[in-house]
């Protein structure tokens, strides 16, 4: 009686509403093999691609569209039968589903870290476990997005063992999203009497057309960022949630269905191959790889003798869907532990075979001995206490280690540091007549675990010190204050990149010493010089920003970084920084310029452990390029430390006991502390220069 009168107020009426009553029997299967094919289908997409030819397959957006087909079909047909228990349901969906997923990614997290630990090199280590705690509570993807944007991030270049799980806290999110979507339609349609699945057409094709148009433009802004962003791939989900709403409305004929399904099987194969899915996907280009599953969804069980069904529902494909998920946590992190063993890039063909077998052997245990008992043991299924007892249990086993591990690694530092003056003395070493006064075995500082900490402190944000600036250059992410005086005989600020960043913990002190009020206006990857930034818009907007703030600021002195190293290359005076000083000059400012330390396309750590790990200089670390500018500006004055770094010529990674690089072109702020006094002494004959 409910229904018939819903149907006869409802706003949404229309001719398809009748259809519903003749709901086809795709849509109503509890169970659909084809479907289960098609996920180890995609898995094994994903894998090969990985394995083989070192790139994306598209398979992930498989496994998305086919998420949310599931979860919106059981949620709809709920919510039509009058099944659907409100917050309640919701609230046991999520144990339900968390409780499934989560034994087996906490297993994975903690061989993971295990594997880290005995594979990859300890300087990998904090960050990973950083990268472990966002995969434990589903928001890795943002955490990815947040290190590939941050210039001050570890080294992205290699590849993390965790990465893959963006796409599984991609679904984490929309399982705890969804369900309060579907919670939200229940109560228009029994309150408001809309019809049910004509509510979730309106809802989610508005939820597909805004997420894609934002993905597309996300894609064209900022691709590298778009490809991990939520709103840039809820479309994906929702076109899945499209294709189980509308299913039952559809008649179409089966020998169509069959070329639909065969067709949508060549396009998810081809995908990789016709796009560079990691390079230009989410975007429209995304479009390609869920309308192929969606398609294939539609095709179903064509009952035909060449239907698509044929091939996804051999018994291989479907023992291989019954552990997809178990084979595509394992199969990435053993492909970076074999590549970073082997220093290769690829697998090669029979080692990727070899690594999918394992792989393969890994997943079915994993399934059989972790996820299969546990999801059929029928005493968590009786109150919803023992789910959470299993979800509890699932995050300590990946939680804890990260934890312990990351504290020990603290607890070692703090012991380092307890006796660091005597047993790591760095460029104290480099005085004639220096004697080591420490423990011969005294371990290298700072730990290589901690090394990516190592970014020198720029201070407090100018937004939360009252510095009487109303610019906006003042309140952006730039700008910090080191020191402030009351009565400062200079206010200085200093500008430029990274490699300014560097010698923050000299330059601070030194203004601390002088009463300076110190402020520093610095971005990663970006030069004081607009010319020097290479059409760089990112690197544009901090130019000119920096250029604002300097005029606002009105100060004593600049410093900044005055010369441009090459990698392996030696540094030179470019043109567009010879005028920004000279233009700062002119307009009565003094100028304190730094010159640039050397770069590498080898990262000094990977041979610190050798007792000859040196680099070459490749560039005369005495004869500084930015002297010349001394007899052609007045208050110019000039400090090269690059001897300090690279004594001889010879730039060795580690000096007095402590590590001198971070990466292949950063110091560590650790070793830059002990070069204060000669710092000291070259500033203090820069600036007499300066003001004589």
């Amino acid at each position: 009686m409910a229904n018939a009168e819903q149907k006869k107020i409802s706003p949404w009426n229309s001719q398809l509403d009748q259809q519903i009553e003749i709901i086809n029997n795709q849509a109503t299967r509890k169970f659909r093999p084809e479907i289960q094919g098609l996920r180890a289908l995609a898995v094994l997409l994903v894998a090969a691609y990985h394995f083989w030819f070192g790139k994306v397959s598209g398979g992930v957006d498989v496994f998305l569209l086919i998420s949310a087909f599931l979860m919106a079909g059981s949620f709809a047909r709920k919510i039509e039968g009058n099944t659907f228990k409100g917050v309640r349901a919701v609230w046991e969906y999520w144990i339900h589903v968390f409780k499934r997923i989560l034994p087996l990614a906490s297993l994975t997290v903690a061989g993971i870290l295990l594997g880290t630990y005995l594979v990859l090199p300890a300087e990998r280590w904090s960050t990973l476990i950083s990268e472990a705690k966002s995969v434990v509570f589903y928001y890795e993807n943002w955490w990815s997005i947040n290190n590939l944007v941050d210039y001050y991030a570890a080294d992205t270049g290699a590849a993390s063992p965790f990465r893959h799980f963006w796409s599984l806290s991609l679904q984490g999110q929309i399982y705890i999203l969804w369900p309060l979507i579907f919670l939200a339609v229940a109560a228009a349609v029994k309150y408001l009497r809309f019809n049910v699945r004509a509510t979730l057409v309106a809802v989610f094709g508005t939820v597909f057309a805004l997420s894609l148009a934002y993905s597309i433009y996300i894609t064209a802004a900022s691709q590298q960022t778009a490809y991990y962003n939520t709103f840039a791939r809820l479309w994906e989900f929702a076109l899945g949630s499209l294709v189980a709403i509308i299913l039952p409305w559809l008649n179409i004929h089966r020998y169509l269905r069959a070329v639909m399904g065969w067709a949508g099987i060549a396009m998810i194969i081809s995908c990789g191959f016709i796009f560079d899915v990691e390079g230009v996907f989410p975007g429209y280009h995304a479009l390609w790889p869920t309308l192929a599953a969606s398609m294939i969804i539609i095709a179903g069980d064509t009952q035909t003798k060449f239907g698509p069904e044929k091939l996804l529902t051999l018994p291989p494909l479907l023992k291989l869907g019954g552990f997809s998920y178990g084979l595509y946590l394992v199969h990435w992190p053993l492909l970076v532990f074999y590549l970073y063993r082997n220093n290769a890039e690829k697998a090669g063909y029979v080692s990727g075979i070899g690594l999918l077998a394992i792989s393969m052997v890994i997943a079915y245990l994993m399934t059989k001995w972790v996820e299969t008992p546990l999801r059929s043991w029928k005493k968590l299924d009786r109150s919803n206490w023992g789910a959470i007892a299993v979800i509890a249990g699932c995050i300590a086993v990946a939680i804890v280690p990260a934890f312990g591990w990351q504290g020990q690694m603290a607890y070692q530092a703090s012991q380092l540091e307890k006796e660091r003056s005597l047993n790591n003395p760095g460029a104290a070493a480099l005085e004639p007549g220096f004697e080591y006064q420490g423990a011969p075995d005294a371990a290298v500082y700072p730990p290589i675990s901690q090394i990516q900490e190592e970014w020198a402190d720029l201070g407090e944000s100018c937004s939360s010190v009252e510095i009487g600036l109303v610019t906006s250059a003042s309140t952006d992410e730039y700008c910090t204050v080191a020191n402030m005086e009351d009565q400062p005989e200079k206010v200085v600020v200093a500008v430029g990149n990274s490699h300014m960043q560097v010698w923050a913990p000299v330059i601070t002190r030194y203004a601390q010493e002088n009463n300076w009020t110190l402020y520093y206006y610095v971005a990663g990857g970006c030069f004081y010089a607009p010319g020097d930034n290479h059409n760089r818009p990112d690197c544009d907007s901090y130019t000119d920003n920096a250029h604002t703030f300097v005029d606002d600021v009105d100060p004593d002195l600049v410093i900044t970084t005055g010369t441009m190293g090459g990698v392996d290359a030696p540094d030179t005076l470019t043109e567009p920084m010879r005028e920004e000083m000279t233009q700062l000059t002119e307009h009565g400012l003094e100028v304190l310029s730094l010159r640039d330390h050397p770069r590498f396309s080898q990262n000094p750590l990977d041979c610190a452990t050798e007792p000859d790990c040196v680099l070459p200089a490749n560039q005369d670390v005495e004869n500084n390029p930015l002297t010349s500018l001394e007899s052609e500006l007045d208050a110019f004055g000039t400090v090269n430390m690059n001897d300090m770094v690279c004594p001889d010529g010879s730039c060795p990674a580690v000096i007095g006991n402590v590590y001198t690089y971070m990466d292949d072109n950063h110091l560590t702020s650790s070793y830059i502390e002990t070069t204060y006094d000669v710092f000291k002494m070259r500033a203090d004959e820069a600036m007499a220069r300066i003001n004589g």
